[in-house]
């Protein structure tokens, strides 16, 4: 022991730990990064004479500041919450540098109204306001590594809670679909609009890796076994999509020939979830108070997620019902066959949600599976609304208005009916542990059923000439209601694999019905082709239909 801690320990003052002393460096290094974050727009990121497209240095002062403020509300009396908070806001910065970084190379695909708005073509030059932000994120990334090292694990009897989970993924992905589209809507031609891969390289990657850094940190957030940790680390990314998403949402709010896009409101709509989730998991309960909240609350849970699915069949009606364009007096409005493709799918949600409504809590699985059906059908419509609008004369109508609502309400059912399907399988385990077993045929013709079914997403069910039909990877419209779709479809096929027999078999008919949904696109839709002819995507999607109803009806027969 050396003169100088021999001392310490005398006079009883306890050394300073390695970890601590990292993680006092790391809030100075975050501190810093904030301050250099906030005098970056204050003093211009591009040549003089180039002003925000609204008065925004309050707000990004704000947002520059909160993940700090929050690290300092934890750093006293709990240092691990505070290094989690510096970890998972260092998270982010990577594709924050590189989405500025783009702003050194070219100005003309850089959508950053808060910064700047182009008024001309002369290209803008970067000036000692953008450098100061790239050293700022330098810095914030600098300290989430140390904080990283900083936190080290200790010993605890508690678990990960595995109850919500599904929520901040769910909520995560919520977010990671957000930041694919694009920031905000625009009216003017020097104000680039598109998302991550409508961007040059730099900007392309950066955002990817924001879209990849936020369901990633929450899911690392949540699985902590530490309920304040959860509760920091949780706090920390809603403060960070805050960040990404409010920015975007005010210029769109309150910028001339700016508007607010559906990218922007999911972010901000993720950033709320991820709040609430660190109220919720952050707390400490006894068990006994758990169950006797669980039984009663699954119930309600159910009939909640059956009202939820009821709204957004009845707002996916009005979407058919209403009219989705406005065109000039004397002009025929066009026959609308995207939206026919709205019918089966309400239909399905619709029938599925009185079920639940009904208390029969077998239909549960099915039903929120089922529910990616109405955006496989409203990217579809919504897709042909968007690219009708391109002609200056042609307005969105309400039902388009109808068509997103019921989207929304498919989120918020699906988020609700799996957190009543998390709070029954958690209440099963403590009875009957799952040890399932699937035999071979049926997972044989449950996972053919499910490489079909991709293969019915990936492929056009509809063929003509000079025809185009949207597809997986083009990132139209269209394409994010089939990759919900798609995306459900597998994971249920997934799901079943792992799942009781009855369970299984419902998360099977659901995929069925998603499939179904996708196979009837051809002849609800073929007569806005002339000459059509069914894709290859058609008759997949048949086959995937047949294949996963044969598995469901393998695992129903199955004690």
């Amino acid at each position: 022991m050396t003169r100088t801690t021999r001392d310490l320990v005398v006079a009883g003052v306890e050394p300073a730990s390695p970890a601590s002393v990292r993680l006092r460096v790391a809030f100075g290094l975050a501190f810093v990064g904030a301050l250099l974050g906030a005098a970056g727009p204050l003093t211009g990121v591009v040549s003089e004479g180039t002003a925000p497209a609204f008065t925004a240095w309050p707000l990004l002062v704000l947002l520059a500041f909160l993940p700090v403020v929050l690290a300092a509300v934890f750093l006293r009396n709990h240092p691990l919450v505070a290094a989690g908070v510096l970890a998972v806001t260092g998270l982010f910065a990577p594709g924050r540098l590189l989405v500025d970084l783009q702003i050194t190379v070219d100005t003309t695909y850089t959508t950053r109204p808060e910064l700047f708005r182009p008024t001309s073509l002369t290209p803008l030059t970067p000036s000692t306001g953008l450098w100061l932000l790239v050293a700022g994120h330098v810095l914030v990334l600098a300290a989430g590594v140390l904080a990283a090292t900083a936190a080290e694990p200790t010993d605890s009897d508690q678990s990960s809670p595995r109850r919500f989970l599904g929520l901040v993924v769910a909520a995560g992905a919520v977010a990671a679909v957000g930041l694919f589209t694009a920031p905000i809507t625009s009216t003017d031609p020097l104000v680039p609009t598109g998302g991550p891969f409508d961007a040059p390289a730099l900007a392309m990657i950066g955002g990817l890796l924001l879209a990849a850094a936020a369901p990633a940190a929450g899911v690392l957030a949540a699985s902590n076994p530490a309920p304040e940790n959860r509760r920091g680390g949780l706090l920390a990314v809603a403060a960070a999509l805050a960040a990404l998403a409010l920015p975007p949402f005010t210029a769109g709010v309150f910028a001339d020939g700016l508007g607010v896009s559906i990218g922007s409101v999911l972010l901000l709509l993720a950033a709320a979830a991820h709040a609430v989730l660190a109220v919720v998991l952050g707390r400490e309960t006894d068990l006994a108070e758990q169950k006797a909240v669980e039984l009663p609350g699954q119930r309600r849970l159910h009939r909640v997620a059956g009202v939820l699915g009821l709204l957004a069949a009845a707002s996916a009606l009005g979407g058919v019902l209403g009219a989705q364009l406005v065109v000039p007096d004397g002009l025929p409005l066009p026959v609308g066959y995207a939206e026919r493709l709205l019918w089966p799918a309400l239909v399905v949600v619709a029938l599925l949600s009185a079920a639940l409504v009904a208390n029969t809590t077998a239909a549960r699985p099915a039903f929120t599976v089922a529910l990616a059906a109405l955006p496989l059908a409203a990217g579809g419509t919504l897709d042909a609304v968007f690219a009708a609008t391109q002609i200056g004369s042609v307005k969105p109508g309400g039902g388009v208005w109808f068509t997103v609502l019921a989207v929304l309400f498919a989120i918020a059912a699906a988020v609700t009916a799996a957190l009543a399907g998390s709070l029954e399988r958690e209440e099963r385990e403590e009875v009957e542990p799952t040890k399932t077993q699937v035999p071979l045929p049926q997972a044989a013709v449950t996972l053919i059923g499910a490489l079909l079914a991709l293969g019915a997403f990936a492929l056009p069910v509809l063929r003509g000439p000079d025809f185009h039909s949207v597809g997986l990877l083009d990132f139209r419209v269209g394409s994010y209601g089939l990759l919900a779709a798609v995306l459900a479809v597998l994971a249920a096929a997934g799901l079943s694999l792992r799942s009781r027999p009855q369970r299984a078999a419902a998360l099977l008919l659901g995929a069925a019905l998603v499939t179904a949904v996708r196979a009837l696109e051809y002849p609800l839709t073929s007569a806005r082709v002339t000459a059509a002819a069914p894709g290859p995507g058609l008759w997949l999607a048949a086959a995937a239909v047949v294949a996963l109803l044969a598995g469901a009806a393998l695992s129903a027969s199955r004690r």
